[in-house]
């Protein structure tokens, strides 16, 4: 029963094939094929999931501009008056009503809504967890830390230009950290208690926090620790050396040397992930990832 009620589930939500949100989604090949997916599916992998949790962001943010959009039309901005229904000879105009911009607002939520709850169903199919989450749980996050986890992570690893241009939006770009609190729906209580300096994974130096003046703050994820969660810490399924390997005059070539380089590419590989993992040695991370992995753990 519960397998038919996942099938049923989709991330598509009543839309016309023209619908602008849609288009605008399709622009980035990677999301559509998100959009895709069924929640009788389970995660193919890291790399998939990190992103369905990226257009889980920019749906949020489109929501977010949506909606500061209809407010502005409707209670007015500095000295121009509220924004009126258009007139019949002015319906030409590209220009949105209130009633419009209300149903983007609607249309989005709803695409928001069906989203998450694909990808519920597709995490309950998935083994084993995706890394984030792994480590989310080594870390004894709440479900909104994880959330906001998962921001900081693709903060650093996105791959879509639409979810780079949300965050650099109007509504975010004055304030970065307002971030988390929009996109990650967590109060200022809530985040106070993610950045506590006594809390695990801030002692560790995984989540970086910086304060201004004002004692707003910034949280980032270390390098390593996205690298790790990313990537993963099994050798061949990184990803290969920034440094390409290439023959020297006088090497030897062809088979021989596409053979000499793959080894190099490999070695490569090995000593960057040992450099990564003694960065990392001592940190609840690096054992959830391990332990995923069906690596030995880590010291402590």
């Amino acid at each position: 029963r519960h397998s038919a009620q996942r099938s049923r589930l989709s991330t598509r939500v009543p839309m016309t094939q023209g619908d602008p949100l849609l288009h605008l989604l399709h622009t980035e090949p990677c999301f559509e094929a998100v959009l895709s997916r069924r929640a009788d599916e389970p995660f193919d992998d890291d790399r998939e999931h990190l992103l369905a949790a990226e257009l889980h962001f920019t749906l949020q943010s489109l929501y977010v501009q949506a909606l500061s959009s209809l407010r502005t039309q409707i209670v007015g901005c500095g000295r121009s008056p509220p924004h009126k229904e258009k007139s019949p000879a002015a319906a030409a105009s590209p220009e949105c009503t209130p009633g419009e911009t209300a149903a983007r607002v609607t249309a989005i939520k709803e695409m928001q809504r069906s989203h998450a709850a694909t990808c519920v169903a597709r995490l309950e199919l998935t083994s084993p967890p995706p890394r984030v989450l792994s480590v989310a749980a080594a870390y004894a996050l709440s479900e909104k830390e994880a959330v906001a986890l998962t921001l900081l992570v693709l903060q650093r690893s996105h791959r879509t230009a639409l979810f780079s241009g949300c965050l650099g939006s109007d509504s975010f770009e004055a304030d970065q950290a307002l971030l988390p609190a929009l996109l990650c729906d967590a109060s200022s209580l809530e985040l106070a208690a993610f950045y506590d300096e006594e809390r695990p994974h801030i002692k560790e130096g995984i989540i970086h926090v910086d304060e201004d003046y004002s004692s707003r703050q910034t949280a980032t994820l270390s390098f390593e620790a996205c690298d790790a969660i990313v990537n993963g810490l099994r050798a061949e399924a990184r990803p290969d050396s920034y440094r390409r390997p290439y023959l020297v005059p006088g090497s030897s070539s062809g088979v021989e040397g596409e053979a000499a380089a793959a080894r190099t590419r490999a070695e490569a590989k090995r000593v960057k992930l040992d450099r990564l993992r003694l960065k990392l040695s001592g940190t609840k991370l690096l054992m959830a990832l391990d332990s995923l992995e069906g690596a030995p753990p880590a010291e402590p």
